[in-house]
């Protein structure tokens, strides 16, 4: 599940972005996957 978070204010500055990452269900690959967009792909398009 991916959620749109609002711009907010922390310690360091203004957050305006969010990072998407994935890892297995299961369990047995590890790791953590950052996803990245394709060429092509603006802000505001659904993830699907």
């Amino acid at each position: 599940m991916v959620a749109n978070l609002a711009p907010r204010k922390m310690k360091f500055g203004m957050s305006e972005g969010m990072v998407l990452a994935a890892s297995d269900a299961d369990g047995r690959t590890p790791g953590l996957f950052i996803l990245s967009p394709d060429a092509g792909a603006l802000p505001g398009m659904k993830v699907k």
